[in-house]
């Protein structure tokens, strides 16, 4: 690495690092006047409030990386602009581009942080917050789920299951009702009274296999499912709080299914879009920087927040009109990064021109 690349990483990666630590700091202490009054009135000891928001730091990394690193954009490019330092490397011929590069570079790697930070950090850490806040600070304790009801479950192999009760200490199903789709077709459907686990599959008693013809039956093993008890006595998960190959292989049971997926095929994409934005923004911040000649780190605060602001507007907007059917679920998804990305492209044009 060239001793300026280095001297505009240096810039760029100690603003990156204050522009973060200010805004975490600044997420906690907003999250932590909201929770005041729940903290007193439980007299949770300090070194457990500690560990709450050391869970709850992940989050908050992913979701203001983005504005961090649009705020080391403004202000390492307008303070190397305001010493002149920005006209001296252009004068040696070096191109915007080039001169940029460091800090594009360090937006790929932060794109790619947030993007495992996401997918494999964050879903655990928001579990043991919740756990801490719910059970070691409020004292809420859950019971033990010995029977489940009205309950409904999306198989592996396009199957639907619904059962009046699910006994979970039995691995037994009550007024159980199993549908098989192939293609968004139904194939076979079979209503039993009950259904219980032998061991090594689930035999559905007093029912009807009702597949081309219905026949009515005392016992009907069902060797194919893939479901196991288990399965059923786990809680059903919001799909977005499921990572990207959870979400994934929940579309797909769906599709199986017949059900419709567009929704969550919006949000799936989601999960790939959001990561990008830590890109887009230094495309977009560092001709601004050069072009307005920010100096002043409230500015430059003013403008990181109302760019991220109409950015992440852009991508909600996007989700909204995709989970509606106004809009295809990929361009649903990507509206936001298309958008900020051609004009982040644009902009660079421009500055490496001029």
């Amino acid at each position: 690495m060239k001793i300026l690349d280095r001297h505009v990483l240096r810039e760029f990666v100690g603003y990156l690092t204050l522009g973060l630590t200010g805004f975490i700091v600044l997420f906690i202490v907003v999250d932590v006047f909201e929770k005041i009054d729940v903290f007193l009135d439980h007299r949770a000891p300090p070194f457990l409030i500690a560990q709450f928001y050391l869970y709850r730091a992940p989050e908050a990394v992913v979701q203001v990386l983005p504005v961090a690193l649009l705020l080391a954009t403004f202000l390492a490019f307008g303070q190397l602009n305001k010493f002149g330092e920005l006209t001296a490397m252009r004068s040696c011929g070096l191109s915007f581009l080039r001169i940029v590069s460091p800090a594009l570079a360090a937006a790929v790697l932060c794109s790619l942080a947030s993007l495992l930070f996401g997918e494999f950090v964050v879903p655990f850490a928001n579990q043991r917050r919740d756990e801490i806040f719910r059970e070691r600070i409020q004292g809420i304790h859950r019971a033990a789920v010995n029977e489940r009801t009205d309950l409904t479950y999306l198989g592996a192999g396009g199957q639907i299951y619904y059962m009046r009760l699910y006994l979970v200490s039995e691995n037994r199903m009550h007024e159980v009702v199993l549908q098989e789709f192939s293609k968004g077709e139904l194939m076979r459907r079979i209503d039993a009274a009950e259904a219980h686990w032998d061991g090594e599959q689930w035999v559905f008693v007093s029912g009807i296999d009702g597949g081309e013809t219905a026949i009515p039956f005392d016992e009907l093993p069902v060797p194919e499912l893939r479901e196991h008890p288990d399965d059923f006595s786990k809680e059903s998960r919001n799909p977005d709080e499921m990572n990207f190959m959870e979400l994934g292989t929940y579309i797909n049971r769906m599709r199986a299914s017949g059900a419709r997926v567009a929704n969550y095929l919006v949000d799936l994409h989601l999960k790939l879009a959001f990561p990008l934005i830590n890109f887009i923004v230094v495309m977009i911040g560092a001709p601004l920087a050069t072009r307005l000649r920010l100096q002043s780190a409230a500015l430059g605060f003013g403008l990181s927040v109302a760019v991220s602001f109409v950015y992440y507007a852009f991508m909600r907007t996007g989700q909204a009109l995709g989970h509606n059917g106004a809009l295809p679920p990929y361009l649903a998804a990507w509206l936001g990064d298309m958008v900020f990305g051609l004009i982040g492209v644009v902009m660079m044009g421009i500055a490496q021109r001029k």
